[in-house]
């Protein structure tokens, strides 16, 4: 019987106190963890815009480049986002809105890409291209480069 009487106190095991500090401190630790985790896809998020923005922004650079190749670039340089056709400069006021593969006209297009040509006010014949591309109503990405004629 003083066997059976010692077993039953052993106060061997885990007080209420300790029980409720560990689930503490692990509902903390999983609490952390989860806002961590969606900080990290809201970024991953971010950055992916910020990416297609600047090739967006570089696609177009490369075309204003490209144009500069055979084409005058004096007569865009008062114009709002300047096309060329047929060696003839007009604006396409406001830009264009695209989507992430460059194309206008989807539901997916969420990147407004603007543009300007301008003559450099130090060097001569030297023109300034800057290209902004905007999303988001708050974020952009801006490009500015040097073209010489």
């Amino acid at each position: 019987m003083t066997q059976i009487m010692k077993r039953l106190n052993n106060n061997s095991g885990f007080t209420l106190v300790e029980v409720l500090v560990a689930a503490l401190i692990i509902t903390a630790g999983l609490i952390a963890y989860i806002m961590t985790s969606g900080n990290v896809v809201g970024q991953n998020t971010q950055s992916k815009k910020e990416s297609v923005a600047t090739t967006l922004a570089q696609d177009k650079m490369e075309s204003i480049r490209n144009t500069a190749l055979t084409v005058s670039l004096t007569d865009a340089d008062t114009l709002d986002s300047p096309t060329e056709s047929s060696g003839t400069w007009t604006a396409t006021t406001g830009g264009e809105v695209i989507d992430a593969e460059g194309d206008t006209g989807n539901a997916d297009s969420i990147y407004t890409r603007t543009w300007t040509i301008t003559t450099d006010a130090t060097l001569t014949n030297f023109y300034t291209a800057s290209v902004t591309v905007s999303w988001d109503t708050s974020k952009t990405v801006t490009l500015d480069t040097l073209i010489s004629q």
